[in-house]
């Protein structure tokens, strides 16, 4: 007999790749009405299920049921007709189009059979972006969006569609606080209007906040199935690992005694140094990193975080300020300046902005070697096996394509890449985005370590649990001024987001601490 609270089953599904089995015998019930969670480190094959529902690819074996009926799902067309839509990781947004054109891409309304009906799709896209707490001019260009609103875009595309089944795959892994917090609103919505829920995520603590029903994989295998009531923390973790994970850092005692490594001074940046994917000016940013230490970045969507740590970088052009490191002024005309001075960025996006994916693992590390010139072949590729150790980079063979690695390891490649220059200053923006917990503790226990190995490190971050594990100490940018520097005891929800929202900071608007939370 089916169970009437189940809408969606992929019963006993198998999927095999060359040297590997994906998913094996697995048997996952969505339930109706629900979040229902999916769980799982990075090769789980939390992503092979969801393309397989999603009509991405096919099981080898298996049958999908949905209302306890048989369906067949070979193509997205065929789940979409099925009402199974999926948000992926990695977005689709197209630059070259406006909002509404991605929102309706593919299937234009049109009038009279023949011409492009604008106006619908303009106001549809409208009530989508107002329904996610995000309004904005839906004939902006999506390439003068940054991530997090080119996500939002993609989240409004799915829901126009009125799924039965939306399928969201990290969906806040770009967004704020506060845009986070509103799709939260939209996904209860959601359910109550009778749209079923598939939720994976990174962030154990949305995951704890929104599920409804639990399900972890690990190795191509379901190793845990729980109601919320009989979830924790500590259960998600040990079902995904195997083993119990801390991700907490040791907690450091305030070190504003030691010497300054690192003075900003006078940062600002206004719309000369700013570019279409870029909106979020800087005004007169000072502040220091001491030796040994930590520095979090925290803001909103639109504070100016991103533009901050390039701006250091040398990837834009101030209109006003200086960066000295060790006392010694560090020429910010260029990326490649920077570097040659110590600074290097870890970038928010790393498939766009980067990893080389046509490279293999070790050229997109050896590609950070600044003297390379100086350097044998034979140095470089020592010194890149030395930090694939020293990193924990896991790969069978490091002639791979980049692409061949779990998001942790793409990510510690980036961070060994900026290594390969000896830098004295490490940026890193979202710098465990689209990473699974156990990968999260290791770049957490990395970067301390290199911090006290004296290089600096200042990372910025959208996850509040992020930056109360990391940093030593906080700034919280808001509209591209510094309101608050908390130390990690001092942080609390409260303080950060008071000092991170513009309409408290510029007492134009009362928030409730609901809407703030």
């Amino acid at each position: 007999m089916n169970d009437s609270r189940v809408l969606l089953e992929a019963r006993a599904i198998t999927r095999r790749y060359p040297g590997t089995v994906a998913l094996d015998n697995v048997t996952f019930r969505v339930h109706r009405n629900q979040v229902n969670v999916l769980i799982g480190e990075n090769g789980a094959g939390k992503s092979t299920l969801m393309r397989i529902l999603a009509g991405v690819e096919t099981a080898d074996s298996g049958e999908l049921l949905l209302d306890g009926v048989s369906i067949r799902v070979r193509s997205p067309r065929e789940a979409a007709d099925n009402g199974i839509s999926i948000v992926h990781q990695e977005l689709s947004v197209l630059s070259n189009l406006d909002i509404s054109e991605n929102v309706f891409v593919g299937r234009e309304p049109v009038k009279g059979a023949v011409l492009l009906n604008r106006p619908v799709e303009d106001d549809r896209t409208t009530q989508a972006l107002i329904a996610l707490r995000k309004p904005m001019p839906v004939r902006t260009k999506a390439s003068q969006l940054s991530l997090g609103c080119r996500q939002i875009v993609e989240v409004a595309r799915t829901l126009d569609q009125g799924a039965r089944i939306l399928i969201l795959d990290e969906p806040t892994s770009a967004l704020s606080s506060a845009e986070t917090e509103s799709l939260f609103k939209v996904i209860e919505d959601l359910k109550r209007s009778g749209v079923t829920i598939i939720y994976i995520s990174h962030r154990l603590h949305e995951l704890l906040h929104l599920g409804d029903w639990f399900t972890v994989l690990r190795s191509g295998r379901i190793v845990g199935q729980a109601t919320r009531s009989e979830v924790s923390r500590g259960w998600i973790v040990e079902r995904m690992s195997g083993r119990a994970i801390s991700e907490a850092l040791p907690f450091r005692p305030a070190i504003a005694d030691a010497a300054v490594l690192v003075l900003a001074e006078d940062i600002t940046l206004d719309s000369s140094g700013l570019d279409e994917a870029a909106q979020a000016p800087l005004h007169g940013v000072s502040f220091t990193l001491h030796c040994s230490e930590i520095l979090g970045i925290y803001g909103l969507l639109g504070a100016g975080r991103t533009e901050l740590l390039e701006s250091l970088a040398g990837a834009r052009r101030l209109s006003a300020g200086t960066l000295k490191l060790n006392g010694k002024a560090v020429n910010l005309i260029s990326v490649s300046a920077a570097a040659e001075q110590g600074v290097v960025l870890v970038p928010e996006d790393r498939q766009r902005d980067g990893l080389f994916p046509e490279m293999s693992i070790i050229e997109n590390i050896a590609i950070g070697a600044l003297n390379g010139f100086f350097l044998s072949r034979l140095q470089q590729m020592a010194r890149v096996r030395s930090l694939v150790k020293e990193l924990n980079i896991v790969s069978r063979d490091l002639e791979l394509p980049v692409t061949s690695l779990s998001g942790g390891n793409q990510q510690k490649v980036l961070i060994a890449r900026c290594l390969m220059r000896n830098p004295s200053l490490l940026l890193l923006d979202e710098p465990t985005r689209g990473v699974d917990v156990s990968a999260k503790a290791e770049i957490y226990a990395i970067l301390r370590r290199l911090a006290d190995q004296g290089i600096g490190i200042i990372f910025s971050s959208s996850e509040i649990d992020e930056t109360r594990t990391l940093a030593d100490r906080i700034l919280v940018l808001c509209q591209g001024r510094i309101s608050a520097e908390l130390s990690r005891s001092e942080l609390t929800d409260e303080a950060l987001f008071a000092a991170a929202s513009p309409a408290v900071n510029n007492q134009s608007i009362q928030h409730s601490g609901a809407q703030l939370a």
